[in-house]
């Protein structure tokens, strides 16, 4: 009954809804740098002072923990940097992302949760103490950023495409 009433607030909104299944596990977060060939951080792992992380617990409240490395087994980080990896690559990203994740508390089964395409960059922000904790200083960050914004805008400037004249 009350997921109907949910259903029917959340329709006076939206005409597509989402339903998902509650997942409580450990919210694990990975930097991602690089256009073809991605580079992945250590991760990091996120203990909000909240039920969630929401604006209050980010910004406001001084309660919540980041965990940089995050305790994981060494088999689990290699899953989880693998698939930030695969999902930077399968939504084309450049530059940079943040892919973040669940990481089941019994099972250690593992749910992507989302991509962040533009993370926070401030120094007290996940994305650079990721990298500095995988050994990449907040300044050698901005200089690859930029190498790699230079990188992407040669190759967009000197594409060429073909195409059949009979087919245009």
């Amino acid at each position: 009954e009350g997921l109907i009433k949910a259903l029917d607030l959340a329709a006076k909104y939206d005409r597509k809804l989402v339903v998902e299944e509650n997942v409580v596990g450990r919210e694990i977060e990975l930097s991602v740098l690089g256009n073809d060939e991605p580079q992945v951080s250590v991760p990091g792992e996120i203990v909000p002072c909240n039920e969630f992380y929401d604006y209050e617990a980010k910004y406001l409240a001084d309660d919540s923990e980041l965990i940089i490395p995050a305790d994981l087994p060494e088999r689990i980080v290699a899953e989880l940097q693998r698939l930030a990896g695969e999902v930077f690559k399968a939504v084309d990203c450049a530059g940079m992302a943040r892919v973040d994740f669940f990481v089941g508390r019994d099972n250690e089964q593992i749910w992507i949760n989302e991509i962040n395409t533009i993370p926070g960059f401030t120094r007290i922000s996940m994305y650079p103490k990721l990298w500095e904790a995988s050994g990449l200083t907040y300044s050698k960050l901005l200089d690859r950023l930029i190498e790699l914004a230079l990188e992407r805008h040669r190759e967009n400037s000197q594409k060429l495409y073909a195409y059949d004249e009979g087919a245009v």
